[in-house]
């Protein structure tokens, strides 16, 4: 069984293994990150958290934002057109987000394994599902839902379930879709067409042990 969840919204998850969606922008961060070298993930429940770990934690770095900016003194934002040319290699991600973030705190109340996906990662999280039971969680957004994730959420749930589909026909309705519009209205262009860029990271992603990895 394959079900699309709002985790925004819902406040009881079931067992089953679980997928967090949040394509504009964390769950692209996250899997960009961990492609350019980052060792791990350490998602933040807060601003104030995400400095504290940054002085604890040698050779780390915080990325974040609210409501689509980044947060002053942070050395980067939730987007991943600022990392994605970077070299990343053996450094510590500290990440902490409005919505994806958020969701995947409420998901840690509740068992079953947490499995992150975007289109960088796509059929290697397809792989990694196979004959599961799968909740597809899509963050959507504190003032309603996220069309970007529920056209992911989509896409994903057909392959899982192993019906037809044309991945461009996705990329396409996501390119076109509300909330590419209101990146390009925050000036965060360039983060569509980097967030598009389709199974250019081979490695499922996972929650484990405090710390998002690559499997």
């Amino acid at each position: 069984m394959i079900n699309i969840v709002d985790g925004r919204r819902t406040r009881d998850f079931s067992k089953n293994t679980k997928v967090l969606i949040d394509i504009y922008r964390s769950t692209t961060t996250i899997s960009i990150a961990l492609m350019n070298g980052v060792s791990y993930i350490i998602p933040a429940r807060s601003i104030k958290d995400a400095f504290s770990l940054r002085k604890r934690i040698n050779n780390s770095f915080i990325s974040g934002e609210r409501y689509g900016m980044r947060i002053p003194g942070f050395d980067y934002g939730n987007s991943p057109s600022e990392i994605i040319n970077l070299d990343l290699s053996g450094k510590i991600m500290i990440l902490t987000s409005t919505n994806g973030i958020k969701v995947l705190f409420k998901l840690l109340k509740f068992p079953g394994d947490i499995f992150i996906s975007s289109y960088i990662n796509f059929s290697a999280t397809v792989r990694a599902l196979t004959d599961k039971d799968v909740d597809i969680i899509v963050s959507n957004r504190p003032d309603g839902t996220s069309d970007e994730d529920l056209i992911f959420a989509e896409l994903l749930r057909k392959a899982l379930l192993n019906d037809y589909y044309d991945v461009n026909d996705y990329i396409d309705r996501t390119r076109r879709c509300s909330g590419s519009r209101r990146l390009k209205l925050m000036g965060f262009e360039d983060d569509i067409e980097n967030t598009l860029k389709i199974d250019i990271y081979n490695k499922a992603i996972v929650y484990r042990d405090n710390k998002i990895i690559s499997l």
